[in-house]
């Protein structure tokens, strides 16, 4: 890609065809309501210089690299008035747009869902602009199809030109625009919490007369890597431009994994005699905390009890606690025993045994289960402990999705323990595929492959093909992050198995995907927000899904993974990405004397919800932090620490 300067514009073109991919619109200016295209004047030394009776606007475009171009204007109030404004800068895609994306927002406009999150490019006939700090790249929008790929994106060298919103919409030719504006806004309406939204926000810039502001911004233009793959480049990109979090100070992995297992432990409580992990804890509104009261005792998602299980037996093996042996191999015998149900299918909640045939399950709590079962069987044999009913649980749902899966809706979401499925819809189905490929690895049983072949080009070809995994979020059901994890496993575990470079691929699309969710940059926070009380980095740190735009921990399960990626492809900018999601997952755990919200929290615990954006429960205020101390986080914290040596 180059640039070129015809027309009174600068554009981007290709090289090789010397067509044009896309142009840069005239600056705009919002002020009183009103919409100012400001004219063109001049070009000098190629900077465009437009002008009005009130505005004088220049503008230059300086190559970075071959697809990389950053954007710089300046802006002077000519008038002889103080006025308050708003700034913009379009971009003009010139091919044909297959698909669009502003990531952790809209994919495609969020298509998929039955929630009332922002859907499509407008709302009540007016487009919407979202303020930058929703987006894991500030303010980034990008347009693509299977050739080009046109992603404009505000810089972090300074707070204006950071402090940023971004729109895309159709003119009146029915042609695709991208924007970037300067300050923040969000409109006509700010989607404020869960189906929930508030008034509209709208922030201006003050300029004096004579006064004169510059901002930065980048635009990413490019051949996709793969079709509907256009922001692999922005997020390889945005590493460099953004920086890592290297500059937080974690515990030590020792620190960590006591503290942890303390939480652990702390979790360990009883259903009608029997012995599980509870899902986690709530304030009791008397300066400490108590268990959720619903007796949650979850074998996976967010209870995490057959993982958690694992976890114990890592620290028996490790530094020889036989309380946490004991008490793991309890919870394990509980579930195999009164938890699984004849057709094979496992319950995803202790609770559950009193009428198994009437209970119901998803895919993501029977498939991770299952996947942790056979680990744990394996880990087990190492120190000589046979529990082959650990394998037999796990075999019990493989041979049953084996059976049952479908050309149509592969695994499915939701299903009665007695065999019949409820919810055909979304991508949580492929958390079974882990379970299968493990299952085939330890019994060399090729039927278990075979589905698992299936199984991962289904969902590849009808989901993650199209950048998009939905409704592994048992609590929604839309566009989200969490679903594509297991391909992430998936594609390693098969690509090991079989050395079929295909699956590989699926797995390098399915990390894209999933980092496409993680921020790369810190947004800024004014002194009130708690992220500035806690010193809380950001970056590193991942959105949740379309419906719940806040930040948590789950990118602690995938670390692992993407080292071992980083290992298989020889690209070390996964394992960057797996160091910034750990440091951040790592953040403000308590130690025993760590207190937020005036209450101390316990050894090893760590708030579900970061609230980085204008979402959030209650009062919706940028930057702050939940008290929902639930079980996963420390999980997958755990998960990542058995990992390594130390």
């Amino acid at each position: 890609m180059y640039i070129i300067y015809k027309n009174n514009a600068f554009s981007i073109s290709s090289e090789l065809s010397e067509r044009t991919v896309c142009e840069l619109l005239a600056p705009v200016c919002i002020e009183n309501d009103e919409e100012i295209t400001v004219p063109f004047e001049k070009e000098e030394n190629r900077v465009a210089v437009y002008k009005d009776e009130k505005n004088e606007v220049t503008l230059s475009v300086e190559q970075r690299s071959d697809t990389l171009f950053y954007i710089s204007r300046t802006w002077k109030n000519t008038s002889a008035e103080t006025r308050s404004i708003r700034i913009a800068q379009r971009v003009l895609p010139s091919f044909e747009t297959s698909r669009y994306l502003i990531p952790c927002v809209s994919a495609n406009g969020n298509e998929f869902g039955a929630g009332f999150e922002p859907k499509g490019l407008e709302r009540d006939g007016k487009r919407w602009v979202f303020a930058y700090d929703r987006v894991s790249i500030p303010a980034c929008t990008l347009t693509e199809n299977a050739d080009y790929a046109c992603a404009l994106f505000a810089s972090s060298e300074n707070a204006l030109s950071l402090e940023s919103s971004c729109s895309i919409y159709k003119d009146e030719k029915g042609r695709f625009v991208q924007e970037l504006s300067h300050p923040i806004a969000e409109l006509p309406i700010t989607y404020s919490s869960r189906d929930k939204y508030a008034e509209g926000y709208e922030t201006f810039l003050t300029l004096a007369p004579d006064e004169t502001i510059s901002v930065g911004a980048y635009l990413s233009v490019c051949k996709p890597r793969w079709e509907n793959y256009g922001i692999c480049d922005v997020l390889d990109t945005a590493l460099e431009l953004y920086g890592d979090n290297g500059n937080i100070a974690c515990p030590t992995n020792r620190e960590l994994w006591d503290r942890s297992i303390v939480f652990a432990k702390s979790l360990i409580s009883e259903y009608k005699g029997k012995k599980g992990l509870i899902i986690g804890f709530l304030p009791d509104g008397n300066g400490g905390f108590s268990y959720r009261g619903d007796n949650c005792f979850e074998l996976a998602w967010c209870g995490q009890n057959v993982l958690f299980s694992r976890m114990l037996i890592e620290d028996y093996i490790r530094f020889g606690h036989e309380d946490s042996l004991k008490d793991a191999l309890e919870i394990l015998d509980t579930r195999v025993k009164f938890c699984t149900a004849k057709s094979g299918l496992l319950a995803a909640q202790m609770r559950d045994f009193e009428d198994l045939d009437a209970a119901a399950a998803d895919t993501c709590n029977m498939g991770y289960g299952a996947y942790e079962f056979i680990r744990t069987y394996l880990t087990l044999k190492k120190i000589n402990i046979d529990r082959p009913a650990y394998l037999d649980a796990a075999r019990g749902l493989c041979d049953f999705f084996v059976e049952h899966f479908s050309d149509k809706y592969g695994f499915g979401k939701k299903w009665r323990l007695s065999g019949e499925c409820l919810d055909e819809g979304g991508t949580i189905g492929g958390f079974v595929i882990p379970a299968l490929v493990k299952m085939y690895d330890v019994t060399a049983e090729k039927k278990y492959l075979d589905i698992a072949e299936r199984a991962m080009h289904f969902y590849m070809e009808r989901d993650l093909d199209k950048f998009v995994s939905t409704a592994g979020a048992l609590d929604t059901c839309c566009v989200d992050k969490e679903t594509s994890f297991p391909f992430i496993v998936s594609g390693i575990l098969l690509y090991e198995s079989t050395k079929n470079e295909k699956y590989l691929e699926c797995a390098k699309k399915s990390a894209y995907y999933f980092t496409s969710w993680m921020f790369h940059y810190d947004p800024i926070y004014d002194a009130s927000s708690e992220i500035t009380e806690y010193n809380v980095t950001v970056k590193g740190l991942t959105s949740v899904s379309a419906q719940h735009h806040h930040l948590d921990m789950y990118a602690g399960i995938v670390v692992p993974y993407l080292r071992r990626l980083a290992e298989l492809t020889g690209d070390e900018n996964w394992r960057v990405r797996a160091d910034m999601m750990w440091r951040a997952v790592t953040q403000y755990i308590g130690d025993g004397e760590l207190k937020i919200h005036n209450v101390v929290r316990p050894v090893g615990s760590q708030n579900e919800a970061l609230f980085h954006c204008r979402w959030g429960f209650g009062s919706g205020k940028r930057g702050q932090l939940n008290d929902w101390l639930v079980a996963w986080p420390c999980a997958f914290r755990l998960s990542v620490l058995a990992e390594e040596e130390f």
